[in-house]
């Protein structure tokens, strides 16, 4: 994975895509390999160790295991980065709450009666961008994205691949897995290709097809 690249990861039913990014975010027990980042071997047990390590991950069940469905708007959009909006390391701050809220609505144009709206009653997209303001507050280094527009209108879809066009020009490292070729093809640097839980190849978007990606998919290992 290079600085400044969203590198997509493509693959059947149980290819292990979701897996792996699982155990990058410390979702899963690696049971081997490592992770260096910068030249430097980390170790991620837990999301909160890679939260730490730069990290941000985007699941694939936003309803399930993405948004906080009892909560609101400005509690699901401030839960990953309520230590910065401490005073004194103590008491939680309205102000720097509800700013940091009001910076995600607007940079991600999230549509939403206001900040204390419930969460759940906003649309599949709307809640996906709260769940990536969530993150953007946290400014990590690396990006895992898990479906990332599954299952969102056509506009927000284009609005998330904007978005992740631009983590990468500002050096950010997105990785996505991606169901649907053509999202892949159309967004991304490199694609990286998986069966079986092995790494069966990588190709640049720009130069492969979709006849070379799904030989690749089903390699048997």
């Amino acid at each position: 994975m290079r600085r400044g690249e969203l590198l997509g990861v493509a693959g059947l039913v149980g290819a292990g895509r979701t897996e792996m990014l699982e155990n990058m975010f410390g979702l899963a027990t690696v049971k081997s390999g490592k992770i260096i980042k910068d030249g430097r071997t980390i170790k991620n047990r837990n999301s909160r160790q890679a939260k730490r390590n730069g990290f941000a991950m985007l699941t694939e069940e936003r309803r399930a295991t993405g948004i906080f469905n009892v909560l609101n708007v400005r509690e699901n959009t401030t839960i990953a980065n309520l230590n910065k909006c401490k005073v004194m390391g103590l008491y939680l701050s309205n102000k720097k709450l509800n700013s940091d809220t009001a910076w995600s609505i607007e940079t991600l144009k999230i549509k939403t009666p206001g900040q204390h709206t419930k969460v759940m009653s906003l649309s599949g997209g709307n809640q996906q961008k709260v769940i990536l303001g969530r993150w953007l507050l946290t400014d990590p280094e690396v990006f895992l994205f898990d479906e990332p527009t599954r299952g969102i209108d056509v506009g927000a879809k284009y609005e998330i691949y904007q978005l992740m066009i631009e983590l990468a020009k500002q050096g950010k490292a997105v990785i996505m897995v991606s169901s649907e070729m053509p999202e892949l093809l159309g967004v991304c640097d490199r694609i990286l290709v998986m069966s079986g839980g092995y790494l069966t190849g990588i190709v640049d978007a720009g130069e492969t097809s979709q006849e070379e990606i799904m030989a690749l998919a089903a390699e048997r290992v």
